[in-house]
């Protein structure tokens, strides 16, 4: 038996033996390279930040139901009960819903996501827009009347009130449109089925109808043609609501989120995804929640990262490339914030937000 201390020598036939070869590639497909993933430019981090592209979505969506009616509708006073008056808030609000909802399946590139949730955004939008017609009337009506007792002396047709009548108006404003747009941005979370979305939406429309409603009026000062027409002054404030709701839908999110993804290698490189369900599926499948595109390597049920009580476990689906959490082979891991998640070509970086 040879001595343990002997020195190992390894000849030019043993480095040479098909075994080598075989070794160092099973080594390699057992691991990742963690290569230092290279910092997105700022564009592209804010092009691929939630609250820039829904709200220029849900602005560019407001614009266009402005001006699917506004070809029908008047300022003149013997006209206001006209169906255009009658349908101009629900129209926006439902292409809002439908811009705002097919946003982030566009941003993502999966066009059966973008088409189910824009549809759902259209409906919800427009029929939630009928139906608050009455109690945003209402409420307009009695904060208008309240700012009109607060002004000095008559006014006419074509004139606003000033002063605190003006900002009464504009609250009163604000209120009723902070009503009218909660259908804008409740398409989404009804699509996905999500309570947590469903939420954001809630509070993003809220808000985003009360900043909108309020800077409205004024817009309208600075706009309003010589004849009394306001139609300059619709298209900005319809576009603001818009765009009000979608970047409080987004910032809600933002504030709200506990754990999230993102990807630092990948076609969607800045893309965040938001882990807001208690069961979320990586693949390559477009019904996957975080789909992953372009990638042979990736299956269409890839993993999935279960929520358990805060804490976040991903689980490899039996793949035969495998999942990689900082370039090591899992079943199964407790996920830590900055963990690097591999699959096939794509690297995702964990965060959950500390709870102190």
């Amino acid at each position: 038996m040879p001595n343990s201390q002997d020195p190992i020598r390894i000849t030019s036939s043993d480095l040479q033996s098909p075994g080598v070869d075989e070794y160092v590639e099973t080594q390699q497909w057992l691991t990742r390279d963690m290569d230092d993933s290279p910092n997105q430019p700022w564009l592209i981090r804010i092009i691929y930040a939630n609250w820039f592209y829904l709200s220029f979505a849900a602005g560019l969506g407001g614009l266009c139901g402005w001006a699917i009616l506004e070809p029908f509708f008047s300022d003149d006073p013997l006209a206001e009960d006209t169906v255009a008056a009658l349908l101009m808030f629900p129209v926006v609000a439902g292409f809002i819903g439908l811009f705002l909802g097919a946003a982030e399946g566009f941003m993502c590139r999966n066009p059966g996501r973008a088409v189910t949730s824009g549809a759902v955004g259209l409906a919800t939008g427009f029929l939630g827009g009928l139906l608050a017609l009455i109690p945003t009337g209402i409420i307009f009506q009695l904060i208008g009347q309240v700012a009109l007792s607060l002004q000095d002396g008559p006014l006419d047709e074509h004139s606003m009130p000033s002063g605190l009548a003006l900002a009464v108006f504009m609250m009163g404003r604000g209120a009723a449109w902070a009503v009218a747009s909660i259908p804008a941005g409740l398409g989404q979370g009804f699509a996905l089925r999500e309570k947590r979305v469903i939420f954001n939406g809630l509070v993003g429309g809220v808000l985003g109808g009360l900043i909108g409603g309020v800077l409205f009026d004024p817009i309208s000062m600075v706009l309003l043609t010589d004849d009394g027409e306001a139609t300059y002054s619709r298209s900005v404030g319809f576009a603001t609501i818009g765009l009000s709701v979608g970047l409080f839908v987004g910032l809600v999110e933002g504030w709200t989120k506990t754990a999230w993804l993102m990807m630092r290698v990948g076609p969607l490189a800045g893309k965040q995804f938001v882990l807001f369900k208690d069961t979320t599926v990586l693949g390559s499948s477009p019904k996957a929640d975080v789909y992953l595109f372009k990638d042979d390597a990736i299956e269409p049920t890839h993993a999935i990262i279960y929520n358990r009580g805060g804490r976040f476990e991903i689980v490899d689906q039996n793949t035969p490339d495998g999942t990689y959490i900082n370039g090591i082979p899992i079943k199964s891991q407790l996920l830590q914030t900055g963990d690097q998640v591999i699959l096939g070509k794509t690297v995702l970086e964990f965060t959950v937000k500390d709870s102190d």
